[in-house]
């Protein structure tokens, strides 16, 4: 009886340690979330009269909501290409100059750690952003942002990658005639395809925190060209109108979460492909 009272209790710790940041999780994330699902059916926060679908259909048939979606989806996309093409050049150029590469890696990881708040001073000053800025400078000012920020360690990503890599294989491909661009797109590139999509993801990850550094650079009311769903949540916070704050919240994480299980699933598609 002592042994079982022993390791019941021996596993019973583990139980209460695991129980904390589910707690935790639940608490923080799930609840709130939970929250803003059933406000987003509600009439308005104070009167909380069942209304259905109708703020759902209230959104999008808005047009300043269908904008800023339309704008998440493409800079999204366009941002994290560019992000990727930038980041798989850095690497490559880490892998040919190993030479320079610690000193590389020191340059790639700072702009992560310089808060946005004295890097948008500088962006500002160059691209005198501004609520009437131009399209196409309000989307330079953004984009060029983003790949200054979080390129590098996007590269450093695919760098480490990289170089687990069997050299066998390497030599391999020069044996066989490949040369550099060949053995690098042909032959290292397919093989670290699952670290290109936890690439994918960081950069979508992040992409959705982008909001911040846009209200830095242009204010509440920005250009239409860079004008955001989360610009359209605030704005409607600051009117009171929880309840279509709550249903765009809404429609933002099943936007997310589709976005993020079309990633994975590619990634375990090209897994079982390796």
């Amino acid at each position: 009886m002592k042994k079982l009272s022993l390791s019941g209790k021996k596993n019973g710790k583990p139980a209460a340690l695991a129980a904390l940041p589910i707690a935790g999780f639940v608490t923080i994330y799930i609840v709130p979330l939970g929250m803003s699902l059933w406000y987003s059916f509600l009439n308005n926060s104070f009167d909380r009269n069942w209304a259905g679908v109708n703020n759902y259909l209230y959104i999008w048939g808005n047009r300043y909501f269908r904008m800023g979606f339309r704008n998440v989806v493409t800079l999204g996309g366009g941002m994290i290409a560019l992000c990727m093409l930038l980041s798989v050049l850095l690497a490559w150029l880490l892998c040919e100059h190993e030479k320079i590469a610690k000193a590389g890696i020191c340059i790639l990881v700072l702009p992560i750690l310089i808060p946005s708040v004295s890097a948008i001073p500088i962006w500002r000053d160059v691209f005198e952003t501004g609520a009437f800025s131009g399209d196409a400078l309000s989307r330079a000012a953004i984009i060029s942002l983003f790949l200054w920020k979080y390129s590098g360690v996007a590269s450093l990503i695919l760098y480490a990658a990289l170089k687990k890599i069997p050299r066998e294989v390497i030599d391999a491909a020069e044996l066989d005639g490949a040369n550099a661009a060949v053995k690098y797109l042909r032959v290292r590139l397919p093989m670290v395809a699952p670290s290109m999509g936890l690439t994918v993801i960081f950069l979508l990850m992040y992409f959705f925190r982008i909001y911040k550094e846009c209200y830095l650079l242009f204010g509440a009311y920005p250009p239409d060209a860079v004008y955001l769903l989360q610009h359209y949540m605030n704005n409607q916070y600051m009117k009171m109108n929880f309840q279509i704050v709550s249903a765009a919240a809404v429609s933002l994480t099943v936007l997310s979460l589709l976005t993020y299980g079309a990633v994975f699933c590619l990634m375990r598609r090209r897994r079982r492909e390796v």
